[in-house]
């Protein structure tokens, strides 16, 4: 049986950090935990939280997806520390800097007083200065539900939905039932004996597991959807199969130029499969295609070439992943943790793969629909440089804006859009007179009055290409100011969109840095420093903060990160 989950509060080294230490494990039955935890905090404004996890034994997939999600939403800032390998293999790298990893508390307090939130926690207004931090009792009350087995808490479910349906209903459950649940347990043992009972026992058991596989199931149909990439969706699909399926590892192999390839791993290191690739003959695709589901390893259609490194990695079952017709992959499975797989697992696996690849599919066509869109990004950005005074600078503001919204905790689903905006930010440019883009001299106030025009025609531009509107709409607002001395509204504060108020930043830092017709350029401390002079009126304070983090750390390792192309829109 697993050990009892516990949460309790420490004493913290700051007011403005509170601590909790959980021991036993978070898995399937703690998710509600998990969330009502978080819930309670932001009522009552605790928006920097550490988990001391030194005590805990394991944690499941949909617990990690819950800590990853509220640390990327930028509400809370979350820490953990003392956490052991297992525990730390459910985050994934590129977390690290949304969450706090630290092994001592001291330096994890320390560590996360420093992180810069998107949005800060605020009370609800309905807790006085004594209630405002977790009490033992609330913890308590929290841990409730997690206590629970999935029996007990489907049974209060139950209960809960008879009350409101009224007496008759809960009535003629019982009787349906047999007998109401009080009386169950004050009767004696059936008179068929233990053999009938325990067959009763093991029927309802599996019942239970069903009903928490299938609810799982709906869950996760509609979390696959919400990502943008395959990368991620693999993930999520291979953690989901760790905790749901109860096995130590996953492995996702792709087709790729008619091999297949490891892209995905959860349980095994990445080392561990470097190099690693099987062609579609060794896999006898038509006999993987044939199979109805999930097979052991040995069973498999694979040669003894495929089948021993294989097993070697502690893979022990294997099942294709097929996408209309098609096996576009291969899903490994390691030890299961207790026994067997059954067949209800089994089953419950099948519809999990085809749940996965489903979603899969609708990602490859929205990849190549970026893919498209790119293209015609890529064209545009050239068109741009060669009409404004920029050329040169699209991959090194492009950086900076990427390292900075990952930094404060950008929505990953706007990431790209954000992306799009600004590279694109300038496009409006393009109906500007070359004579007033390279004037040598200070403009006339008529030809300033075109200059501000151009984020609202390029707005227009990007909105009649379908572009979103979360591009369009750092286009337009690029050249606004915090202080509202900015153009072509004159909005200010948090008005402006965080993705323009990014774009502002770095922009300006990258123009201090070239030669203009009116001035020479500025060293980046010189250019930094300007910035900082403008702390909270030109720019936005939280946002200054961070860049500045990032180019004083390259100062201090001498590391110009900036000299290395962004990929995504290299031109």
């Amino acid at each position: 049986m697993p050990p009892k989950t516990t949460i309790e509060k420490l004493s913290s080294s700051s007011p403005d950090v509170t601590v909790f230490k959980i021991t036993g494990t978070l898995g399937f039955h703690e998710k509600n935990v998990l969330e009502r935890l978080f819930n309670e905090c932001a009522r009552r404004g605790l928006s920097r939280v550490l988990f001391e996890v030194s005590e805990l034994e394991s944690l499941g997939g949909g617990c990690a997806r819950i800590i990853r999600e509220t640390a990327a939403q930028g509400r809370v800032a979350i820490g953990l520390v003392g956490a052991n390998r297992t525990v730390l293999k459910f985050l994934q790298n590129e977390d690290a800097p949304r969450i706090v990893i630290a092994t001592k508390l001291d330096e994890a307090v320390s560590l996360i007083k420093a992180k810069v939130l998107q949005f800060a926690a605020t009370p609800t207004g309905e807790f006085d200065s004594d209630d405002a931090l977790l009490s033992k009792e609330s913890l308590d009350e929290i841990l409730r539900l997690g206590d629970m087995s999935a029996d007990e808490e489907d049974a209060e479910l139950e209960a809960d939905d008879d009350a409101s349906r009224g007496p008759t209903a809960a009535s003629k459950k019982g009787a349906a039932k047999g007998a109401p649940a009080a009386s169950a347990r004050e009767s004696t043992p059936p008179s068929r004996g233990n053999n009938a009972s325990d067959a009763r026992a093991d029927d309802s058991k599996q019942l239970q597991k069903r009903i928490v596989q299938y609810n799982t199931l709906f869950s996760i149909n509609s979390d696959f959807y919400r990502f943008q990439d395959r990368k991620n969706l693999l993930d999520a699909f291979l953690l989901t199969t760790i905790a749901q399926v109860g096995v130590e590892s996953a492995v996702f192999l792709e087709s790729n130029k008619g091999y297949f390839v490891p892209i995905a791993m959860k349980g095994i290191e990445a080392s561990e499969l470097r190099g690693f690739a099987v062609s579609a003959a060794q896999l006898h695709l038509p006999k993987l295609l044939a199979l109805a589901g999930v097979v052991p390893l040995e069973k498999s259609p694979f040669g003894d070439d495929v089948k021993a490194p294989l097993l070697a990695l502690g893979c022990t079952y294997v099942a294709p992943f097929v996408v209309h017709g098609e096996v576009r992959g291969v899903v490994l499975l390691g030890k299961p943790l207790k026994k067997d797989l059954d067949a209800t697992t089994m089953d419950f696996m099948k519809i999990l793969i085809n749940q996965a690849a489903i979603a899969y599919e609708s990602m490859a066509r929205f990849e190549e629909e970026n893919e498209r869109t790119l293209g015609i990004v890529q064209t545009l950005i050239s068109l741009i440089e060669e009409n404004t005074l920029a050329r040169g600078n699209t991959n090194l503001i492009s950086h900076y804006v990427y390292a900075v919204a990952k930094r404060m905790h950008y929505p990953d689903e706007h990431l790209r859009d954000l992306m799009y905006g600004t590279v694109l930010r300038d496009i409006g440019m393009i109906k500007v007179s070359d004579l007033i883009v390279r004037s040598p001299r200070e403009l006339m106030p008529e030809e300033w009055e075109i200059i501000k025009q151009h984020p609202s025609d390029g707005a227009r531009m990007l909105k009649d290409m379908k572009f979103s509107a979360h591009a369009t709409d750092v286009v337009q607002n690029h050249h606004e100011r915090f202080n509202g001395d900015g153009y072509p509204r004159g909005v200010q504060g948090h008005d402006i969109p965080l993705g323009a108020r990014v774009v502002s930043v770095v922009e300006s830092y990258a123009a201090m840095l070239q030669v203009r017709p009116t001035r020479p350029a500025l060293s980046r401390e010189a250019a930094l420093n300007t910035l900082k002079e403008n702390w909270g009126m030109r720019y936005d304070p939280e946002v200054i903060r961070s860049f500045v983090e990032i180019i004083e750390e390259e100062i201090r390792s001498g590391v110009n990160s900036s000299d290395q192309r962004f990929a995504l829109f290299s031109v």
